[in-house]
């Protein structure tokens, strides 16, 4: 059947709010990065993520929609038209072109849904990973913000350089934003579910 195969672009920067939302899902940035290295139908990326290929329709549909992926070839298969898809680029990086209150608010967003994905597929995982939540009220002036932000940073890549092959994969979503408080003292909710 038809074929129109592209060769992904070098790199692509992501502007809009739409296209960057949509980007920085996990579950779609494991599948652009697979359709950056050839092309594939929603079944072969779902037999590599060991899922359904129900479960991930919806991920190509919205990336084809916002020009994250191409439609590159059609197959008859018997009965069924399998569509093979390419990433556009084989890296992207984000450039949000919005006045700085509404990149606030695209990264509190961006976090929201990241959440929001491990919420769905948490009844999915093995028993035996740990999650971790705290949510905790600091008083910081200026200068230890930059501080803070610095330090959670190291951490994250300390722990992120020296990562193995083995073991559980883990997201870790941190923000930082101020809250309507006023005078009252610092507050800290922890909860760690483990096995």
């Amino acid at each position: 059947m038809s074929n129109y195969d592209i060769s992904p672009s070098p790199s692509m920067t992501l502007t809009s709010n739409e296209q960057i939302r949509a980007y920085v899902n996990p579950t779609r940035m494991t599948i652009l990065a697979l359709l950056a290295q050839e092309k594939q139908s929603v079944s072969g990326v779902a037999r590599q993520l060991n899922v359904h290929p129900a479960n991930i329709t919806h991920h190509f549909k919205l990336m084809e929609k916002l020009e994250l992926i191409k439609l590159v070839e059609k197959r008859e298969t018997g009965k069924n038209l399998e569509k093979f898809y390419r990433a556009v680029a084989y890296t992207f990086s984000i450039n949000p072109g919005v006045e700085a209150a509404n990149k606030k608010m695209l990264a509190l967003s961006i976090l929201r849904d990241s959440l929001t994905t491990a919420l769905h597929i948490l009844n999915n995982l093995p028993v035996d990973q740990d999650v971790l939540g705290v949510l905790k009220t600091v008083r910081l002036s200026p200068d230890n913000i930059v501080k803070f932000e610095q330090k959670l940073l190291e951490l994250a890549n300390e722990f992120g350089e020296s990562s193995s092959e083995t073991g559980a994969v883990y997201s870790l979503n941190a923000s930082l934003y101020p809250t309507e408080t006023g005078n009252l003292p610092a507050q800290e909710i922890s909860i760690r579910v483990d096995e």
